[in-house]
């Protein structure tokens, strides 16, 4: 992209607009469409760039189709996630929804909030009637118990994943023991149907995006969902907001994030370190990249450290597992710990006649790695 800062300034400019329901000033000559359709798409916006391009009646197909392809999916999904609560009710079976369910509706136009699926948290017990219930509807089960969630589609355009836990065991440990019965700390609304509170709706978005950010990376919507719900949130009891945070250990992220995002879509100039933070989603993709998954991994095994020590450990200890790593790979060796040394000379010889290339690239990754300048 030749332009790559102007076009993301154009498209930070114009989906500030679209959720502050302020009217875009910019002319059609000032607007590298193709650029700025490719850098939306990537980030799931189009639609609302659709919004704040109409505002200033200026008509681009692409725009225009996304934004009509958002809202006719957001009405089937309505529809859809309607007849599955009901059956759901009938059940017996509690059900939270979660993310882009709630949060589309404080976008201030219907169809604004692009969703690609619908997640749902329902009662860990009873997934096998949940099953039994999306294949009744016509989804086809394609992950069952495999992670924290089953995942049903139904083409030509629908998807749910039906959650037993929040996060996914072990992906952030911080996170485990806080949301393992987090029902406990939700409100009934109506028969099965239950909601967080407003304060800890919002911590789960933060938990959220600090999980994407920290493994693959995220993009701009992220943090345009913090700002919208902000704006629409204006009494939240951040005493108790910082105090779960902190049991989280995600105070600074979330501090940041919220800095960044009232500024960022507030029209308001940033600082230096709001500059590298966004660069951080920006260059990123809504769900991420290989490359910053990558990078995100080595940055949590070395602590975020690129001193000679820490990575000769890190090296040491891919050569010479141990700990779960061991139990999970080698559970013979690890319950015969005697027959190791041969483990130990085994499993480098064959990487090495297996995966020269592979290993040879992790080398080169760790001996490069340099710190994030803005670790959070």
């Amino acid at each position: 992209m030749a332009d790559y800062s102007k076009t993301a300034e154009t498209l930070i400019y114009l989906i500030s607009c679209a959720v502050n329901k302020k009217k875009c000033e910019l002319k059609p000559g000032e607007i590298d469409f193709d650029g700025l359709y490719l850098l939306a798409k990537r980030h799931f916006l189009c639609a609302a760039v659709s919004f704040a391009l109409e505002s200033a009646g200026i008509e681009e197909r692409r725009f225009t189709q996304a934004r009509l392809k958002s809202m006719r999916k957001l009405g089937l999904f309505d529809i859809e996630r309607g007849k599955i609560c009901e059956k759901l009710n009938e059940a017996g079976i509690w059900y939270l929804p979660l993310k882009g369910i709630v949060i589309k509706d404080f976008y201030p136009e219907f169809g604004m909030r692009e969703m690609s699926d619908n997640d749902i948290l329902c009662d860990a017990s009873k997934m096998a009637q949940v099953r039994e219930i999306m294949e009744a509807f016509g989804y086809e089960c394609e992950e069952y118990r495999l992670t924290n969630h089953d995942n049903y589609k139904k083409l030509p355009t629908l998807e749910f994943e039906m959650h037993r836990l929040l996060f996914e065991k072990d992906a952030v440990p911080e996170f485990d023991a806080y949301y393992e019965n987090i029902i406990e700390k939700a409100v009934c609304k109506e028969n099965c149907e239950y909601a967080l509170t407003d304060e800890d709706f919002y911590i789960y978005i933060l938990a959220h995006t600090y999980k994407h950010f920290t493994y693959s990376g995220t993009g701009l919507r992220p943090l345009l969902d913090i700002y919208v719900y902000l704006k629409s949130h204006t009494e939240l009891d951040f005493d108790y907001i910082r105090r779960e945070l902190e049991i989280l250990k995600i105070e600074k992220f979330e501090r940041k994030c919220r800095e960044l995002s009232l500024k960022l879509f507030g029209f308001q100039p940033l600082s230096g370190e709001d500059t590298e933070l966004l660069s951080e989603f920006l260059y990123s993709s809504l769900y991420g990249s290989v490359a910053q998954g990558e990078y995100n991994g080595l940055t949590r095994s070395l602590d975020g450290k690129d001193t000679k020590g820490a990575k000769t450990k890190y090296l040491l200890d891919r050569t010479f597992i141990s700990g779960k790593a061991l139990e999970k790979q080698y559970p013979f060796f690890a319950r015969h710990k005697l027959l190791l040394p041969a483990l130990y000379i085994y499993r480098p010889v064959k990487g090495i006649i297996k995966r020269p290339k592979y290993i040879l690239r992790e080398v080169k990754k760790v001996i490069k790695y340099k710190s994030p300048k803005n670790r959070l």
